[in-house]
């Protein structure tokens, strides 16, 4: 049985914040700063609208070691809103959400409600609406079909790797599922187009956050989704940004990647990087794997076992 919550007027669906102490990738801006400015329009912007703030996952872009001083300020932040978090993948720790993980200590300390376990999440009072939520973390499966129990919405919150069209890493196929009127994806940092399928409309509206350094993310505005059950039900709103050229080094023209290679390089390439570098942000294999692979692939499955395999050996030397 889901509670029933009464207090809300829409959702305000919030892309993956990435929060870091430290300027991730090609960063120059006072990152930390920056991103703590975002969530806070995000949630001031949910209190004047009466809307329930949603995190689509990510809420930090190292699962673990972020400082004290981060996570009480975060505290502080959080606290009068008490948002709800999907449980991404950059939240866990070896694909796992453990008790030493950051967001472990934000739900802990009460101030966000953790949406860390598939399904049905609670039955929400919206404009006379009964408005059914429910969740797929990562590494979690989407429902192929979900019982509506008379509610007059059914919106899940996901973060997968969603085929998208232009989205070569999509590995979950957008279909119609019975029962469920929205998804909402996290994860894809770049917006895609609404894509109805039959009487389900998947969303995903990207990262309220500028990471990579590309042609593709210098036309980028990040914005947020606010969704009501009366007048036109999704509404994109901007957050506030500065200009690429101020948060990033200059772009060559020659610079960047076009389509759909600036959101995902092939799979190949993703390891021949990863191969020639390590990442001061503690993304290994491990992560690339679960980004890159599904669950119900055969030939998934395969690289999963020999990386267990490797991994298994190198702890018994």
């Amino acid at each position: 049985m889901v509670p029933v919550i009464d207090d809300y007027a829409g959702l305000l669906l919030i892309g993956d914040p990435h929060v870091m102490a430290t300027p991730p990738g090609h960063r120059l801006d006072d990152y930390c700063r920056t991103i703590r400015g975002k969530l806070q329009f995000c949630l001031e912007l949910a209190r004047d609208r009466r809307a329930l703030p949603i995190i689509l996952g990510d809420l930090f872009h190292v699962p673990r070691d972020n400082p004290n001083a981060l996570l009480v300020d975060l505290m502080e932040l959080f606290r009068p809103h008490r948002p709800w978090v999907l449980v991404g993948n950059h939240d866990k720790y070896e694909a796992r959400l453990t008790r030493d993980v950051s967001l472990s200590v934000l739900d802990a300390a009460g101030v966000i409600r953790l949406l860390d376990q598939p399904g049905p999440v609670a039955e929400l009072v919206i404009a006379d609406r009964r408005v059914l939520l429910g969740a797929a973390p990562d590494w979690t499966e989407i429902p192929t079909v979900v019982d509506r129990n008379g509610c007059d919405w059914v919106i899940w919150v996901s973060h997968h790797n969603l085929s998208f069209p232009d989205y070569e890493a999509g590995r979950v196929k957008l279909r119609e599922i019975p029962g469920i009127d929205l998804v909402v994806n996290g994860h894809i940092h770049t917006p895609k187009p609404p894509q109805q399928r039959g009487r389900t409309l998947w969303l995903n509206p990207g990262s309220i956050v500028r990471i990579s350094r590309s042609r593709i993310t210098r036309a980028l505005a990040p914005v947020v989704t606010l969704w009501t059950p009366v007048g036109p039900a999704l509404e994109s709103i901007e957050v506030p940004h500065r200009p690429f050229d101020e948060v990033f080094p200059p772009l060559a023209e020659d610079e960047g990647e076009s389509g759909s290679a600036a959101d995902q390089s092939l799979f190949i390439k993703g390891l021949e990087n990863l191969s020639l570098r390590r990442s001061s942000e503690g993304i290994g294999l491990k992560s690339f794997l679960e980004d890159n692979l599904t669950q119900d692939d055969a030939v998934d499955g395969i690289i999963w076992d020999l990386y267990r395999e490797v991994v298994e050996r190198g702890q018994e030397k």
